[in-house]
């Protein structure tokens, strides 16, 4: 009876570790070029076999589309929720500075920017959830920028589409800046100067 029993004991840690194991990929595709992370590597680091991780997430298309996923709930969705929170035009712009900027966890880059900036290395999955969260980016840049235009704070002429796409590209090349090495204080300096335009008379 001995081992029928030791089986269960070894399938249970295969279900904890997949947490585990994204959190891993998620951590080594941010401090890397995703597309340079090889499924053996994260099996090494995570003590498994490729089969087990096969299991778990299906193919490494799945696992990139897994850690995309961890990253947009556990970071991604604290710059959304600076969008959504009701501030006004100043106040959410310079909240996205400081996340831009100061968030220590930028101080390798964005994983989301760094899947995007090299999409077509990506699986098909994962390609197209960057284009969801891509889309999903977009519009909240425009939702927050009709209500500031529609609250009187922002009245010049930039249409919301392209005021939303550069928006989300100043902040982009901010965390880009950041995680090749630039001087933090001359990053902030360049982003507010760029959104600088959002407050202009």
């Amino acid at each position: 009876m001995s081992d029928p029993e030791a089986k269960p004991a070894r399938g249970r840690p295969k279900t904890m570790n997949a947490d585990n194991v994204l959190d891993l990929a998620m951590t080594a595709y941010w401090h890397s070029d995703p597309a340079d992370v090889s499924v053996n590597a994260i099996c090494q680091m995570a003590g498994i076999s490729k089969p087990s991780l096969y299991r778990a997430f299906g193919s490494e298309d799945g696992l990139s589309r897994a850690a995309l996923d961890r990253y947009a709930e556990q970071v991604l969705s604290e710059m959304f929720a600076v969008l959504q929170g009701g501030a006004g035009l100043r106040e959410t712009l310079a909240a996205l500075i400081d996340f831009a900027c100061d968030d220590p966890r930028m101080d390798t880059g964005c994983l989301f920017y760094k899947m995007r900036a090299g999409k077509h290395r990506l699986g098909p999955e994962t390609r197209a959830r960057v284009d969801e969260i891509d889309a999903s980016a977009q519009a909240a840049y425009a939702t927050f920028l009709k209500a500031a235009r529609a609250a009187g704070d922002w009245s010049n002429g930039l249409s919301v589409e392209a005021g939303a796409k550069y928006l989300g590209e100043q902040i982009s090349l901010a965390i880009t800046q950041r995680a090749s090495g630039e001087d933090p204080a001359r990053v902030r300096e360049m982003l507010t100067l760029a959104l600088s335009v959002f407050t202009r008379p």
